[in-house]
């Protein structure tokens, strides 16, 4: 069955499915591909092919399973394109981390709200100190500098928030479960 929607409908359907299941479908490149950077261009590509065969999209299926079936093979085309010199993973592991994706895209959705809700509980420092390291564009001793630590204090203060976000999303996880058994 092809999409019907024409005009402002169809892109509004568009970008109401892809807002929906963008962090999905981000994860599922993120997870396929090693590289930041190489990611986000196969994300804007993939994003793009999307709406170019999004009149191809059959509304009674998944929307996220179609755009992850696009994305996996914007990340072949890529890799065949960009292989040159650079360790790149084959394209078996790339299919059986799509398949493992696939089967636990609930796990990996049902952890990402929880480390949002975590996060949102950090204070201001340790956010601050996350958000800075782990956008990528500043080095371990340019932050330490800028937050007034040394680096190896910045080093345990990051692994402290590690952990502090790791035993929460384990508190939420494990009370989402046991909601479930209750059910």
């Amino acid at each position: 069955m092809r999409q019907q929607t024409q005009g402002p409908d169809r892109s509004a359907t568009f970008v109401m499915l892809l807002a929906a299941s963008e962090r999905q479908l981000t994860g599922f490149v993120l997870a396929l591909l090693p590289n930041l950077s190489d990611a986000d261009e196969v994300l804007q590509e993939t994003k793009l092919r999307l709406w170019e065969q999004f009149d191809n999209y059959d509304p009674n299926q998944s929307f996220d399973g179609w755009a992850r079936s696009i994305a996996y093979f914007q990340v072949l085309t890529h890799r065949k394109k960009s292989s040159g010199g650079r360790v790149v993973f084959s394209t078996d592991l790339i299919a059986t981390l799509a398949d493992e994706f696939d089967d636990r895209s609930e796990e990996i959705s049902e952890r990402s709200q929880a480390l949002q809700s975590c996060l949102e509980q950090l204070n201001g420092r340790s956010r601050m100190m996350l958000d800075k390291y782990y956008s990528g564009s500043w080095s371990t001793t340019t932050l330490a500098q800028t937050m007034g630590m040394t680096v190896a204090a910045l080093r345990k203060g990051l692994y402290r928030c590690r952990q502090v976000l790791h035993d929460c999303i384990g508190r939420r996880l494990a009370g989402a479960g046991e909601g479930r058994r209750d059910e």
